[in-house]
């Protein structure tokens, strides 16, 4: 049996039909950008979200790097500094860094989230925190009154890179938000795209002049837009997006159940938040067995990933400045993701979950 890691095809399969049409109404209309199907799902976005504004832009990446271009012409400072967890996607470290900031990462606990404890607080440019919701794991109960607590304290700014969770549940957010709709995300594009999500008008006005090259105010900016056949085929994945949370939940819940029956082995899920997860990654701590799991799991035909394989303080241009950070550092070496998608038959999420316990005892 051959499990891959994304169930792109099987989706585009059951699609096809009404994606092609879509695309074509889009194509003899003539209206390929700004038109009728951006602020169509826009407005969704927005109302998903129980928030005021959503404004789509060509990646989460650039999203997240619109939100701190705003900040950082805001606050007006020579490379303020922004805390971010040191276990996420390079992509939060970069949005940042080229929009002026300083990033300093901090270590995170056991479920790869950030660690309010390991934020360092002498710092004085110190100026913003950056939370993910690493997986698909929520902010909503997630000590989010402690870090609101803690930037208020502080006169920092708080933000989402919601890139991973921002199915997680179904309410306000609690952050001016980057989402994303990479290939891999629950809510796909058939290439790249994102947003930003905010109650603020000035972000709301900031954006949408920072992804036209900043034409309407001369404030400079980039390309940055979704095309009518993006938010068209996206609004088309719309309406099957609660059936697919739906089915993620039901078997990231059975594999929990079963790995807690049958194996030692623990997934980097929090139980008390587990209602509230959107199942964008199922990821085990294979412990210090992570390359024989994986090696086993290529064998019967089941494909895996790293996510991640290093820590920010690892890569590129912070390897070597920033301290190196124990919790993260250490699960970095130990996690493994297993293919989760809405697409697996019953037959395959039982496949999968028996190899792993089989070759974990």
């Amino acid at each position: 049996m051959k499990i891959p890691f994304t169930g792109l095809q099987k989706q585009y399969n059951r699609l096809r039909a009404e994606v092609l049409d879509t695309i074509d109404i889009v194509l003899r209309s003539g209206q390929l950008m700004d038109g009728n199907y951006t602020q169509e799902f826009e407005f969704w976005l927005a109302k998903r979200n129980h928030n005021d504004h959503a404004i789509t832009v060509a990646s989460g990446t650039q999203a997240l790097e619109a939100l701190a271009s705003y900040y950082y012409k805001l606050l007006n400072l020579h490379r303020p500094q922004v805390i971010i967890p040191n276990l996420t996607f390079r992509a939060t470290a970069n949005a940042w860094v080229n929009a002026g900031w300083e990033v300093v990462v901090a270590d995170t606990d056991n479920y790869g989230m950030l660690d309010i404890n390991s934020i360092p607080k002498h710092h004085d440019n110190n100026m913003a925190v950056c939370l993910v919701g690493l997986y698909g794991n929520s902010l909503k109960n997630y000590r989010a009154k402690k870090f609101k607590d803690l930037v208020a304290e502080h006169d920092w700014i708080l933000v989402e890179d919601a890139a991973q969770h921002w199915l997680s549940w179904n309410s306000k957010r609690i952050a001016p938000s980057a989402i994303s709709f990479d290939p891999t995300k629950n809510l796909a594009n058939y290439g790249n795209g994102g947003a930003v999500i905010t109650d603020s008008k000035g972000i709301d006005t900031f954006v949408r002049n920072y992804r036209s090259n900043g034409k309407h105010d001369n404030t400079g900016g980039t390309n940055s837009r979704m095309s009518e056949i993006d938010c068209a085929t996206m609004l088309v994945k719309t309406k099957y997006l609660d059936e697919w949370q739906e089915r993620r939940q039901t078997i990231g819940l059975y594999w929990m159940e079963r790995l807690k029956e049958k194996s030692s082995m623990r997934c980097l899920i929090n139980s008390s938040n587990v209602k509230e997860h959107c199942f964008h990654k199922f990821v085990i701590d294979a412990d210090k067995g992570r390359g024989s799991l994986q090696q086993c799991l290529r064998e019967v035909g089941i494909d895996t990933k790293v996510h991640y394989q290093y820590g920010i303080n690892e890569i590129g241009s912070f390897q070597g400045v920033q301290p190196l950070l124990a919790a993260s550092t250490s699960l970095s070496r130990r996690v493994l993701s297993l293919p989760i998608y809405p697409e697996l038959t019953d037959l395959e999420v039982e496949y999968v979950i028996d190899q792993v316990i089989h070759n974990t005892q």
